[in-house]
């Protein structure tokens, strides 16, 4: 994998749920930054059965801190369960 930079926009950061999402209602991909803040990206659901989401960052705003990034998976299904995956640490990088 290359180095994600700081405040870059040409990234899509893909998750693996490993779990069927059919029947889900919102996807979301939930980040705690270097500084302890979390925020959350709307994701889409690239392939419901095998649990393949994305989110493709906007704006430079939306990684805007260098250090380590914690990313995990939420779902909301439409029967009100939810779940929440494994998180997976990122270093991002100054330019």
């Amino acid at each position: 994998m290359k180095r994600i930079y700081k405040n870059k926009t040409k990234l899509r950061i893909l998750i693996d749920t490993k779990c069927d999402l059919s029947g889900y209602q919102t996807v979301m991909i939930a980040a705690r930054k270097p500084d302890e803040s979390e925020v959350t990206f709307p994701a889409v659901v690239n392939d419901e059965e095998h649990g393949l989401i994305f989110y493709d960052v906007q704006t430079e705003d939306d990684i805007d801190q260098s250090g380590w990034w914690t990313f995990w998976p939420e779902v909301v299904f439409d029967d009100d369960r939810t779940a929440r995956g494994m998180s997976v640490k990122v270093f991002v990088y100054e330019r």
